[in-house]
């Protein structure tokens, strides 16, 4: 008979980046909607590593960083980075910059993402800077940077662009607000800061972090995946278009994407980062052969686990769900250099159990030879 495994909840603190992801260190969304992400892409590409003999050709400044936002010009090498987003200040430290600034996590504890507090080691944690109110220009200006980082931002600068540049060189997106993929906005950091071919070293090693993973679990080739997060007094959210960045994550991991049930939600007319919401008594509409779901309320995750209309969807009652908190869903959510090998090693041993619960109840209900 089948192995009933209720819930796969990630309980786990952060992995070690033990990878080369990281240059020597020098000197948002709705807070409960963590999955309310920009469309930006995680797909591995073929970036080539740098030989180990060639030394680094330093960048010549200045540098003009061409983006719809504005064009700016960046004079000299930045040392003084303000990061208004932890994709941007995580981008500054895995190439050797500490932030002097960064924007303060709210929702998580200590202001800083777990991933972020293991890239800066010993060094100490950069002045926070809650935006949750909008951008504190005094705290930013009196800082002193000279640069300031911005390609994945809440609040937007779209709307506060003049107070920012005025302060010094903004580094925002290219195309549309939380419409750049990671990797963009990465080269675009790197370009600012100089460090263009280390950039492209961490980019090529990041990205194979995730084409190994899906080379080492064929058996995720193909299977749908439904991923929601739970909001305590609202109610269950899925996310209901494949283009959106956290999905694109789990299907660069060989996945299908979100079954048709799911997608056919998406009435909204607009394709990336839709949401739909859930009803309890069609909660049968998100089963997949793996459901992950995420909350801000690790309790409201429980009650919902407990509840017995959850319960009934088939992919809970053959344990194939996987609760998981607030961590590695904005490591998905908003995705960066570090995040994304995070959630690779935060989230890949209990998808592995996920999709073999799904297999081992699909040999199950197979009928035997006689």
């Amino acid at each position: 008979m089948p192995v009933t495994l209720r819930s796969r909840r990630v309980r786990r603190g952060c992995a070690a980046l033990a990878l080369v992801v990281l240059a020597p260190l020098t000197a948002c969304a709705n807070d409960d909607d963590p999955l309310a992400s920009s469309s930006g892409s995680s797909s591995a590409s073929t970036a080539e590593t740098p030989t180990e003999s060639a030394a680094p050709a330093a960048d010549s400044f200045p540098v003009t960083i061409e983006q719809s936002v504005g064009n700016v010009t960046i004079p000299s090498a930045p040392s003084r980075v303000v990061a208004l987003d932890f994709p941007s200040a995580d981008a500054s430290i895995a190439l050797g910059v500490i932030p002097v600034g960064m924007q303060n996590i709210t929702y998580v504890e200590g202001g800083v993402q777990e991933w972020t507090k293991e890239a800066l080691g010993t060094n100490p944690v950069p002045e926070l800077i809650d935006q949750d109110n909008g951008f504190p220009f005094e705290q930013i200006a009196a800082l002193d940077p000279d640069v300031i980082l911005a390609t994945n931002t809440y609040p937007l600068i779209t709307e506060n662009w003049s107070q920012l540049n005025a302060i010094a060189p903004v580094v925002g997106h290219v195309d549309e607000a939380g419409g750049d993929d990671w990797q963009d906005g990465f080269r675009k950091i790197a370009r600012a800061l100089g460090k263009t071919t280390d950039g492209d070293r961490l980019l090529a090693e990041a990205e194979s972090v995730i084409t190994q993973t899906k080379r080492d679990h064929p058996e995720f080739l193909g299977r749908t995946a439904s991923f929601f997060n739970f909001v305590p007094n609202d109610g269950l959210y899925v996310i209901s278009s494949n283009d959106d960045v956290s999905m694109r994550f789990i299907r660069d991991l060989g996945f299908a994407g979100a079954p048709t049930s799911v997608t056919a939600l998406n009435n909204s007319g607009t394709p990336v980062s839709a949401r739909a919401l859930i009803s309890a008594e069609r909660y049968s509409v998100i089963d997949a052969d793996v459901l992950l779901g995420t909350s801000t309320d690790p309790a409201a995750l429980d009650e919902l686990e407990n509840s017995d209309l959850f319960q009934r969807v088939p992919a809970v009652a053959r344990g194939s769900f996987l609760g998981f908190g607030i961590g590695p869903a904005t490591a998905m959510a908003f995705p960066s250099i570090l995040s994304v090998q995070y959630a690779v090693r935060e989230l890949i041993d209990d998808l592995a159990d996920a999709v073999r619960a799904d297999e081992t109840a699909g040999a199950s209900a197979s009928p035997t030879s006689s």
